[in-house]
């Protein structure tokens, strides 16, 4: 079943049945490689889900403490405090989640393609951790692929020479070169975008 469109940057659905049945498939079997769900969970979880589709460039307005799950797309966000000019500090692509906290709610995401999102808000998370203790796990999960993304930037940043930070990049985000603006390339490693350009096709 194809997903809805929506004339308003997002909205919430009245059934379940009108999500993109793999998406829902792609989100539950992402949530339970992190814990057990019981079915009445999900049932829960799919009542809360809301749905947005960014269009190219498009900036997604982050609440706090929501869970974000990328169903098709490509995401990038940036840093911008005590920065001259913004930092690109993470790719976020499909089958990842964005968590939103107080010390990263100044981060902004921006859409690299058309991208599709169903997230919970925070009312929706407090009403099911009450219910459902175990989703505790899978939220430390969901944290953990979040961070996981942030900290791999961290990894090629330790790296001093530049051809180094470039493979890197390469060997973990290779599917999704071709999505991919050099100059965002060379802005999230931190590498001169004229030297970037002259030794990028010699790595890939």
């Amino acid at each position: 079943m194809s997903a809805v469109r929506y004339s308003s940057n997002s909205a919430q659905l009245n059934s379940y049945s009108m999500f993109n049945d793999s998406h829902l498939s792609s989100l539950k079997l992402k949530l339970a490689s992190y814990g057990a769900i019981r079915q009445q969970a999900w049932t829960k979880i799919l009542s809360h889900l809301l749905e947005t589709e960014l269009k190219t460039d498009e900036s997604f307005d982050r609440k706090i403490n929501a869970i974000v799950y990328v169903t098709n797309g490509l995401i990038k966000e940036y840093e911008t405090q005590q920065r001259k000019k913004p930092s690109i500090v993470n790719f976020i692509n499909t089958g990842n989640f964005i968590i939103t906290t107080k010390h990263n709610q100044t981060k902004y995401l921006k859409a690299i393609d058309t991208t599709k999102l169903i997230y919970l808000d925070f009312e929706a998370l407090v009403s099911l951790f009450i219910t459902y203790n175990e989703l505790k796990s899978v939220y430390d999960g969901v944290l953990a692929n979040y961070e996981d993304g942030i900290a791999f930037r961290q990894l090629v940043l330790e790296e001093n020479v530049a051809s180094a930070r470039i493979k890197l990049f390469i060997d973990k985000h290779r599917t999704i070169l071709p999505s991919l603006k050099k100059k965002d390339i060379a802005n999230y490693i931190h590498v001169d975008y004229d030297y970037f350009i002259r030794i990028y096709g010699k790595l890939l």
